[in-house]
């Protein structure tokens, strides 16, 4: 059997340690990206830590967690969809409220309105990760209240499809916390509904949420990382980078700084690949035409010297940073034009055209039939967030 060399760690290893890698995660959409995006010179040590410290770090951001839920809500256009996903509002701390000493409570809102207090366990280590650690929170348990608003049967619906699909395979009781009744008015059974029966504690924990909920007094908080997404960045690079460009990207000095950044400093020597983050560029105008509504947008384009990769999700939320030379030639992309790849998570599905051609598309000159497409759906999608914002 014979050997490869990580493309995250460098370290020859054994063809049997190799694992099938998304280049670009599957939380951006990645599994639904051209098939040249998928890569087997990762081992699996390095896709599993690197996915917990690396990937959930971007992933689980407030900022990007929500910009992700926005997205998809710019692209639904039914009640009976198999679930949204949940905006978090935050860490709260309600009078009243029993919470484990190793566990906090985070409040999250359902898309139409509906309220959730979700008890985890909590793990300092990442206190910035909405949701908290993706692996306590699977095999350790939890509480989620459910508190739905609305009187409509279908919007009902759609708020416990995505309560219920936020969080599936996770180790967690799920309390409903109002009563439910069937068409004729007679009680229901909240068991029969996916829900847990309430104990004791949780007759407790549901009047004390209630009533901090009619007051309009919760005050959330939102840890920040403010380095969130600099490892993140330079993971990116490598796997784009030799998605696109092959071998000659690796044998590149930006390869080897992207791979060195991909990890915790070591002996005070940081990555010097160029690039500005997420934060620093939060407010930044070009994000609107470096990106797409409702997308996770990745573009690559030559800048002087050196191909750049700007990353945006739903036009907002945009980080640029240095591929290598320009000197590098890919068969994907014209060096003229550019590359633009446009995500669409909530459809699984992707756009995939040159950056020359998505300006043309957005400015009017000549449109892509695959976006119009998407623009249909934009713009259905705009009628039914008026519907479900309606009081009901």
């Amino acid at each position: 059997m014979g050997t490869f060399t990580c493309l995250y760690c460098g370290t020859v290893k054994q063809q049997s340690e190799a694992s099938l890698e998304h280049a670009i995660p599957q939380f951006l959409g990645g599994e639904y990206a051209p098939k040249f995006f998928q890569i087997t010179n990762v081992c699996t040590t390095c896709n599993n830590r690197l996915g917990l410290w690396v990937d959930a770090s971007y992933a689980k951001s407030w900022f990007v967690t929500n910009h992700l839920a926005d997205a998809a809500r710019l692209l639904c256009t039914k009640l009976d969809d198999l679930g949204l996903p949940l905006r978090c509002i935050g860490t709260v701390e309600i009078p009243g409220l029993n919470v484990p000493s190793d566990h906090v409570s985070e409040y999250w809102i359902g898309p139409s309105r509906e309220n959730i207090l979700w008890i985890r366990p909590h793990d300092d280590r990442m206190n910035s990760y909405a949701g908290g650690n993706p692996i306590d929170t699977k095999k350790k348990p939890s509480v989620a209240y459910f508190f739905p608003v609305s009187e409509s049967a279908e919007k009902h619906a759609l708020g416990l499809a995505s309560f219920h699909r936020a969080m599936e395979r996770r180790k967690v009781r799920k309390i409903l916390c109002v009563e439910a009744r069937d068409a004729n008015g007679s009680p229901l059974d909240p068991t029969n509904c996916g829900f847990d029966a309430p104990s004791p504690d949780d007759v407790v924990n549901r009047a004390a949420i209630g009533k901090a909920i009619e007051s309009g007094a919760i005050s959330a908080r939102i840890a920040v990382d403010k380095k969130f997404d600099l490892r993140f960045m330079c993971k990116l690079v490598l796997g784009i980078g030799y998605s696109l460009f092959g071998d000659d990207f690796l044998a590149r000095a930006t390869a080897f700084e992207a791979r060195k950044g991909v990890w915790p400093p070591r002996d005070g020597q940081s990555s010097t690949i160029r690039g500005s983050s997420t934060l620093a560029l939060s407010d930044a105008p070009f994000a609107r035409v470096a990106g797409y509504p409702g997308a996770v947008a990745i573009f690559v384009m030559k800048t002087g010297p050196m191909w750049s990769m700007c990353v945006s999700i739903d036009e907002k939320l945009p980080f640029v940073i240095e591929l290598g030379s320009s000197s590098m030639a890919s068969p994907h992309i014209d060096a003229g034009e550019g590359y633009a790849l446009l995500l669409f998570p909530y459809l699984n599905s992707h756009v995939e055209l040159s950056l020359a051609g998505l300006l043309a598309h957005k400015l009017g000159v000549m449109k892509n039939p695959d976006l119009e497409k998407i623009d249909v759906i934009r713009s259905a999608a705009a009628q039914f967030n008026v519907q479900l914002s309606v009081s009901s």
